[in-house]
């Protein structure tokens, strides 16, 4: 009678198999379809990224790549194989432990060094703005340091422009106009002896509009663009509002945005998934 009951229950409940949507790049699982899709269209997986030599898993950087096999917690089985057949300097994963001391004698990347902060003189812009000549393209980089009472309101201490040809062409420290209550040192590594000398926000604006127009007169600039050069960054909404500065939109080449820069997904059409 017993054996009834539990036949009959099992039957009320018939054991369903979950099944897991994998993505290829990153192994993560989804229990849908719909969120491995969704996943996809956001994570912009690309090629280029380093690879696991062992599970070909993707990593997002080297470092997250160094984690995944020497790290506190690695993957066991990836890090047994690279304890015995990697490259700690390059992370290449080579067919036999003997084949990692020849490529170690020829492996072109130098060990791991500290990161630090050198500091760095003010260069003048004036040498690149001579009657509209010079590159057509100059990339920006902001660091921000952190303003208000908890530190979390973003500052522009220092910028840097560089040329088509990766040479500096403008450089210098930036004063906020708020005091700096957070100099983030461990990302920025800036501290208030970097900023001793730094020029007004206002000056400095004025001198990367000068480099940026070119000569040009804003209007025409404004139009067609003219002689003004081409602005490239990443999240460069964030840096010109963190330089109180606007330039015209369509001469605008931000990674974050302008899809020919943008990582390609491995995926092209994930609605195809089947």
């Amino acid at each position: 009678m017993d054996f009834e009951v539990e036949a009959e229950s099992e039957a009320d409940f018939p054991k369903t198999r979950s099944t897991r949507h994998k993505c290829s790049a990153c192994y993560k699982q989804y229990k849908k379809k719909e969120h491995l899709v969704e996943h996809m269209k956001v994570s912009y997986h690309s090629v280029h990224e380093p690879r696991c030599g062992v599970c070909q898993k993707h990593c997002r950087s080297f470092e997250s790549l160094r984690e995944h096999l020497t790290g506190p917690l690695p993957n066991a089985i990836c890090s047994k194989i690279f304890s015995e057949q990697g490259c700690d300097l390059c992370l290449k994963v080579l067919d036999s432990p003997s084949s990692v001391c020849e490529h170690k004698k020829r492996c072109c990347l130098s060990a791991p060094a500290p990161m630090g902060t050198v500091k760095m003189v003010y260069s003048d812009p004036t040498v690149v703005n001579q009657n509209g000549g010079g590159p057509e393209a100059v990339a920006i980089d902001c660091e921000m340091v952190g303003g208000g009472s908890d530190g979390s309101l973003d500052l522009c201490a220092r910028v840097c422009l560089i040329d088509e040809d990766e040479n500096v062409i403008f450089h210098t420290y930036v004063l906020p106009q708020l005091p700096i209550t957070n100099y983030r040192f461990e990302i920025t590594g800036l501290t208030e002896e970097h900023l001793r000398d730094a020029l007004p926000l206002k000056l400095v604006e004025e001198k990367i509009l000068q480099i940026l127009y070119n000569g040009e007169s804003i209007g025409r600039a404004r139009l067609d663009g003219g002689r003004a050069r081409l602005l490239v960054g990443h999240s460069l909404e964030h840096d010109l509002d963190c330089l109180i500065m606007t330039y015209p939109n369509h001469l605008l080449r931000d990674t974050a945005k302008y899809r020919p820069l943008m990582k390609t997904n491995l995926v092209r059409y994930p609605d195809r998934l089947s």
